[in-house]
């Protein structure tokens, strides 16, 4: 038997916890009989979560095969997004049901138990989340360059938001990167984009356009400047903050705090090419 590998026991584990957060929804959207909105919920949960990003963490190199325990997951996953499914597609998701394994008519999944919300480590949304935006960060650099996906790349981070380095085997291989190191200093002539606060370097040699690279750090540098001010703004007008909810207000004030933060490390990229 294979050893799972790291990222795909991290990426069951997100997906865990990403189901359990959608369940949550779907449920509270049947209480309150918005079918539509429960229907979009699983949408994006298969398609989005599962499809496009789970199946992409797991999935084994080319020609090889996948770990035992891995696929077990996998197989125990797909049948509770088949229980989510079940009620818009039933003919489809009971057709699917029956032929993942020989079942009896008293485990057919119209009479299955619906999925039960469970204990998971809810910070490993959030840290998804980040760990998207820099594959996201990565696979557009390689398109505006032109980059082919089969050549792998080197990655620097300077990490001012102190994330935690798990999700890094979940970078190296759906990006194609053959290191990850975290710097002190910004790397001059490097291509570079921006997740929240931190700043990521992808040393080429000859392929930086220095002039091009000034001109987007300045659009983005003024359009956050631009946002931070409509942020500033709303947070200013007294009746909103006296009426709006503390939940609104404390996703403002985080607005304003990341815009801030990257301001900063806009005008420490600019400083460094000019």
């Amino acid at each position: 038997d294979l050893p799972q590998p790291e990222a795909s026991k991290l990426g069951i584990e997100w997906y865990r916890a990403k189901f359990n957060e959608v369940l949550q929804q779907i449920e509270n959207h049947f209480s309150k009989f918005r079918i539509s909105d429960a229907l979009m919920a699983i949408y994006k949960l298969v398609w989005d979560d599962y499809s496009s990003w789970l199946l992409e963490i797991v999935k084994p190199a080319y020609q090889k095969p996948i770990d035992r325990i891995t696929y077990n997951e996998l197989i125990k996953i797909f049948e509770e997004n088949l229980k989510l499914l079940h009620p818009f597609m039933p003919f489809l998701s009971e057709e699917i049901w029956q032929r993942i394994e020989t079942r009896t008519k008293d485990e057919a999944l119209v009479i299955s138990s619906w999925p039960k919300i469970n204990e998971v480590k809810s910070n490993l949304i959030p840290q998804f989340e980040f760990a998207a935006e820099v594959i996201s960060g990565i696979r557009t650099i390689r398109k505006e360059k032109n980059i082919p996906m089969k050549e792998s790349l080197e990655l620097s981070v300077l990490n001012t938001k102190k994330n935690a380095k798990d999700w890094d085997v979940v970078i190296k291989k759906l990006a194609n990167v053959s290191s990850i190191s975290y710097i002190e200093t910004a790397i001059e002539g490097a291509l570079t984009f921006r997740v929240g606060s931190n700043e990521y370097f992808i040393p080429i040699s000859g392929a930086v356009d220095i002039e091009v690279e000034i001109k987007k750090i300045q659009e983005e540098l003024q359009y956050t400047k631009g946002f931070l001010q409509s942020v500033q703004k709303k947070l200013s007008n007294e009746r909103f903050v006296d009426n709006a909810p503390e939940k609104v207000i404390a996703i403002e004030r985080k607005k304003q705090a990341d815009a801030e933060e990257k301001i900063l490390t806009l005008e420490k990229s600019l400083a460094s090419l000019r």
